[in-house]
């Protein structure tokens, strides 16, 4: 069930949905009048009852997906195929659920492996042996390269059969919500075999090599991207969708330790057909394009969870370099003129053009090569970031979790696992140092209360033959006196 709730002048619907993951989580839509919260809470029970807890698009959004999937399907249910279903599931689900990016690379998913493979099974002849079967044979079908990339000679790999078979177990779950299958059998993807994905471990700089690094950098764009990185353990998107509007470094602010980015945008580079499919959906700015006929855009969209919009408070080293680097930018600004695009970006080229991740990542490998650094990841200094305040905190996952805006606390229990392995192998060096080396060189037990015995010092071995050449009967007032002192 939906509600409304007034906020000052204008109304909100607000619902619960299932994500892809199946955790539940809560949309607010905002209307102008009681009249639309009232219509729109009432679409959003009909298509609920309908397909499910899922996020419920616009209305008329809805009208146009559904009179698509109906003119891509003139079959009966019992007849139709997984290709002519897809057309549906992806209609309905997936623009009212994805994002662009996630759009694209599912759909590609679909037009590269799924379809060519196994479209043309019969929907309601799907199995699980079926499924298990054909990821298999997957491992020996040949990677398709993306678009303007050369072919990698690989055949397609064990996580990528993952991220098909989440396709195919999503789109089967809407096939039973939906009766298209029957709503009393159990998906038969839910219990395919999948090749196992081996785990391979990211290459992560120390801290030595990172302080070392930057010391060397000359580029004052990548220079600021590794701290905020670092720092703020920002992704390499979030760093280049900062505004200045976002990034609060006032003399106050500083002053009292409150300097801080407000993360709540990333840079990224989409398909132009799917930004029209999802009618701009999660889409703030789109830039302008620098070459005439490009099938993509560089926009500031929404970040990728709700967990990503998040405050992380700046070191105060760092925000003075912030704060010098607007300087830099503003006179940079002034000498241009209206031959900088001031788009209010914090990274920024010096025309004032976005910065594109791309960019980040090679000048980044460049400074690796160029100072014999191992070469890692722009993204490692993420994994870096999360390592070492893990340590300075003591293990406090939470407060880590809050900077890197993870949505699942196990990303970070990750990392703190490796931390805890670090630490276990220090313990049984300093065993083997503070007691195995000890064995041979200690005495056997019996001596152990003679040797503790034995004075330690030059005073207590004075203090002892002073007590050898005292007489019994001194002796005897001796300890009365400290009896009695006691």
């Amino acid at each position: 069930m939906a509600s409304i709730k007034q906020r000052k002048s204008k109304f909100s619907v607000i619902y619960w949905y299932m994500d892809d993951t199946g955790e539940r989580k809560q949309k607010w839509d905002t209307l102008e009048t009681k009249k639309e919260a009232k219509a729109r809470k009432a679409f959003i029970e009909f298509y609920q009852q309908t397909y499910g807890y899922v996020l419920v698009p616009l209305e008329e959004q809805f009208a146009h997906q559904r009179e698509e999937a109906e003119q891509a399907i003139d079959t009966p249910d019992d007849e139709i195929t997984l290709k002519e279903f897809l057309v549906t599931f992806v209609n309905l689900y997936g623009v009212s659920k994805w994002s662009a990016n996630t759009y694209s690379s599912k759909l590609s998913s679909i037009n590269n492996y799924i379809n060519p493979l196994i479209g043309d099974w019969k929907l309601n002849e799907i199995t699980t042996k079926k499924l298990s079967q054909y990821y298999n044979d997957l491992l020996s079908v040949p990677e398709v390269p993306r678009a303007n990339r050369k072919a990698t000679g690989r055949c397609v790999q064990p996580a990528n059969i993952k991220k098909i078979h989440d396709i195919i177990r999503c789109a089967l779950n809407q096939a039973i919500r939906w009766e298209y299958l029957d709503s009393k059998m159990r998906n038969p993807a839910s219990l395919a075999t999948l090749p196992k994905v081996p785990k391979v471990k990211r290459k992560v700089w120390n801290v030595q090599t990172f302080k070392e690094a930057i010391k060397l950098v000359d580029d004052d764009l990548l220079l600021l991207c590794m701290h905020l990185a670092f720092a703020c353990s920002l992704r390499v998107g979030e760093i280049t969708g900062l505004t200045w509007d976002d990034v609060i470094i006032d003399e106050e602010a500083i002053a009292n330790n409150n300097a801080r980015v407000i993360v709540n945008k990333e840079l990224a580079r989409i398909s132009q057909s799917a930004m029209q499919k999802l009618k701009e959906k999660d889409i703030i700015k789109i830039f302008p394009t620098q070459k005439p006929h490009c099938t993509t855009r560089l926009v500031l969209k929404t970040p990728k969870t709700e967990t990503s919009n998040r405050t992380v408070w700046l070191p105060t080293t760092l925000a003075q370099l912030l704060v010098q680097y607007k300087k830099d930018q503003q006179e940079l600004k002034e000498f241009l003129g209206s031959a900088y695009n001031d788009y209010n970006l914090v990274i920024a080229l010096e025309n004032g053009n976005p910065v594109e991740s791309r960019i980040v990542r090679d000048r980044f490998t460049t400074l690796c090569e160029e100072h014999n650094f191992e070469v890692v990841v722009f993204h490692s200094l993420r994994h870096l970031s999360t390592k070492y305040k893990l340590k300075m905190t003591h293990g406090d996952i939470k407060s880590v979790q809050g900077d890197t805006g993870h949505a699942e606390a196990e990303m970070v229990t990750d990392v703190y696992s490796e931390i805890v392995d670090e630490d276990r192998r220090l313990n049984a060096k300093k065993l083997d140092e503070e007691f195995y080396d000890t064995l041979d060189t200690e005495e056997p037990e019996h001596n152990h209360h003679s040797e503790a015995q034995e004075p330690t010092s030059d005073n207590d071995k004075l203090l002892l033959e002073l007590l050898k050449s005292m007489t019994p009967e001194m002796k005897e007032k001796l300890l009365k006196e400290t009896l009695s002192n006691c």
